[in-house]
């Protein structure tokens, strides 16, 4: 059986999500003859986020597997990438003020994030990115 090699990015979109997982050089083959990640390779960058979109990031500085909203994200779990409790940077491209919510379904403790130009639209979201499970758009400015 011939093995393929994983070398491109999945990707994955879902409700104006898109989630985004590039594989590692480092791989082992499995029994089916595709070779599976080890680890996610640390590819990802700032530059990866489209005008228009909230991305987030696995880890600090725009690194690690990505997700990319236009309009919610109600369960990080159910989309799979590992960003659920694990969203440590992020970047608001959208023209609107985004919500962070520790729980799924916008429940629970929340953080707003300003889109750009304004100061804080793109950062690290320390201690809080731990908890993140959900996000969305402010309406009229209320999370």
């Amino acid at each position: 059986m011939r093995s393929i090699r994983l070398t491109t990015a999945a990707l994955l979109l879902t409700a104006g999500t898109g989630l985004v997982h590039v594989p590692s050089a480092a791989s082992a083959s499995g029994p089916t003859g595709l070779e599976r990640s080890a680890a996610p390779a640390v590819v990802r960058s700032w530059d990866d986020c489209p005008q228009g979109r909230m991305c987030v990031w696995r880890l600090p500085n725009g690194h690690g597997s990505r997700g990319s909203f236009a309009k919610v994200a109600r369960d990080l779990n159910e989309l799979g990438g590992g960003l659920n409790d694990h969203v440590m940077s992020f970047w608001n491209r959208t023209g609107r003020t985004w919500c962070m919510f520790a729980e799924a379904h916008f429940g629970g403790e929340h953080r707003k994030y300003p889109h750009e130009p304004l100061l804080g639209a793109k950062g690290n979201t320390g201690r809080f990115g731990y908890q993140v499970s959900s996000l969305h758009p402010t309406f009229l400015g209320l999370c």
